[in-house]
């Protein structure tokens, strides 16, 4: 561990929050989906921003927002290893601090992202930053560090094509951390008060880019993984593997999504829906409740919102999907490509385009294209949802969009 230290600062890690923040990787459950009933339904580079801010450098993290504050990670320099954290007051946009970190070991990247893909995550009272170049650190809500890791340092630099995809993802009274690349990979699981391991369990998987979920089966919490050919579950107390599932892609980025005891994994393979009952070992014959080879994507992860699947596929079209069936209700041309995945609030599917127009569904499996909006910017990063606004990372600005 490269630079541990701690302030003091007392933190309480709970399941729950409240409903208008977005505080990590696809909003409060990882999953894309908000509380929200309040969204804006149109907007343009002159109607209904309520501001924007220039973002330097490189970077394709989605906006993280609790309560005033709204925080993005970006990186520069000539290896992408100066390592930039950002705090707006989400009222006007003004900036309330920036952090410089300095990354330990540069390696492979998506050129749009840099260093800095990976979602931040926070719990009210500290950031959690994950970058490619290693960086894991906790950061208090006045940017100051409290604790600062080298994963690259301890466990060898990251080794993975198109550079570190996972967001750091809090479950609890933990921080995980999935790292999927050519060397040994691992599942870690972190102190988020510390930065001390509570647990690491090594991965037979490869490249990969997906973020871990947890789910609750019969009381216990387990934390499901995509990558490398299989869905996995594992122990949340212990990080022993609990099950597997094969039919996913070699190389996976799409994040799984769940809805009580129904698992929903997607690849550039298919999507597959997966009964989670406690049952352990092998489930490949026995738990996979159906499986769609027509809806694969590569990039963006699938959202689940009113009993429906909607899943944009890499280029151009979006289906939706029955989620006890996997029946296709319907698919529709909504774009040239697509990099960003969806987000579901206020009975609406918000839907990004890498060209930068946003369109608006109406949730449900009739389709009906409620809006097409466009900021003039490309968008890679996903959008956030929080107390009537919404958050989308351009090529460079963050947008803060709201109904005047």
């Amino acid at each position: 561990m490269r630079h541990l230290f701690c302030l003091g600062i007392a933190t309480t890690l709970t399941a729950g929050v409240a409903a208008d923040n977005w505080p990590g990787w696809r909003g409060p459950t990882n999953q894309g989906v908000s509380a929200e009933q309040r969204l804006p339904l149109e907007w343009s580079r002159d109607k209904n921003v309520r501001w924007q801010v220039s973002v330097p450098g490189a970077g394709v993290s989605a906006p993280v927002v609790w309560n005033d504050r709204v925080f993005l990670t970006a990186s520069d320099g000539r290896l992408n290893d100066r390592l930039q954290v950002y705090c707006w007051r989400r009222a006007d946009g003004k900036l309330l601090w920036h952090t410089k970190l300095f990354g330990s070991a540069p390696t492979d990247m998506f050129a749009p992202g840099g260093m800095a893909v990976p979602t931040p995550a926070t719990d009210g009272k500290l950031l959690f930053v994950l970058f490619g170049t290693g960086e894991l650190a906790a950061l208090d809500f006045d940017g100051r560090p409290v604790w600062i890791r080298s994963l690259a340092e301890e466990y060898g630099p990251f080794r993975n094509r198109w550079g570190m995809g996972t967001s750091p993802v809090l479950v609890d009274d933990m921080l995980l951390v999935q790292v999927d690349h050519w060397s040994q990979s691992y599942l870690l699981a972190v102190d988020p008060k510390t930065g001390a391991n509570r647990w690491k369990t090594n991965r037979p998987t490869s490249v990969n880019w997906s973020s871990p979920l947890a789910v609750k089966v019969n009381g216990d919490k387990q934390i499901v993984t995509i990558g490398t050919n299989h869905v996995r579950g594992y122990d949340a107390a212990g990080g022993g593997e609990l099950w597997s599932v094969a039919g996913t892609h070699f190389q996976c980025i799409p994040s799984p999504i769940a809805h009580g005891k129904l698992l929903i994994a997607c690849s550039g393979e298919s999507t597959m829906a997966i009964k989670l009952d406690g049952a352990t070992g092998d489930l490949t014959k026995s738990h996979v409740l159906w499986k769609n080879t027509k809806a694969k994507a590569f990039m963006p992860s699938p959202l689940l919102y009113e009993g429906l699947i909607y899943l944009p596929l890499d280029k151009q079209f979006v289906v939706c999907l029955d989620a006890r069936t996997g029946k296709q209700h319907w698919k529709e041309r909504l774009g040239d490509q697509f990099y960003a995945s969806p987000v579901g609030g206020a009975g609406r599917v918000y839907v990004s385009a890498h060209e930068g127009i946003i369109r608006v569904i109406k949730a449900g499996a009739v389709f009906e294209l409620l809006a097409e909006n466009d900021l003039g910017e490309r968008v890679v990063a996903s959008p956030a949802l929080s107390n009537g606004q919404i958050f989308i990372r351009g090529d460079k600005h963050l947008f803060c969009i709201g109904e005047r």
